[in-house]
C-alpha cells in the first residue's frame, strides 16, 4: 500500500532556513508499529525520492505520538531568488506515494 492510504496525516515545513521536515501521524497503534518495524521510511528510501544521499536524512519514531519524523535539507535555501514553497508546506508530496 502507498503511505497516503495508511498515515491519518502527512506533512512538511520549514526547520530553519536550511531544512525541511515532514511529520507522518498514524490513528492506529499497530498500524504505525507495523509501519516502523518494517523500515520502509529509511533514510534510503526518502533519499530516493528527494534526490539526497542517505546521509542527509534524518528519521525519528515517536510512538507516544504515533508519528514519524522526517528531516532533509532543503533544496534552495528559504526565501533564496529560487524559492517556490517558502513555508516548505508542499514538499512532502513525493511521500504519498511511498510503498509501504
Amino acid at each position: 500500500m502507498k503511505l497516503a492510504d495508511l498515515a491519518a496525516f502527512i506533512k512538511s515545513s520549514n526547520a530553519g532556513a536550511t531544512n525541511l521536515t515532514f511529520d507522518i501521524g498514524f490513528d492506529d497503534a499497530a498500524l504505525y508499529q507495523r509501519v516502523v518495524a518494517l523500515q520502509a521510511i529509511s533514510p534510503d528510501s526518502v533519499a530516493r525520492l528527494y534526490r539526497l544521499r542517505p546521509a542527509e536524512v534524518a528519521v525519528f519514531s515517536y510512538s507516544p505520538a504515533l508519528a514519524i519524523k522526517v528531516t532533509i535539507p532543503r533544496p534552495v535555501i528559504c526565501g533564496g531568488i529560487e524559492e517556490r514553497d517558502f513555508d516548505g508546506v508542499q514538499q512532502f508530496a513525493p511521500l504519498l506515494d511511498l510503498v509501504i
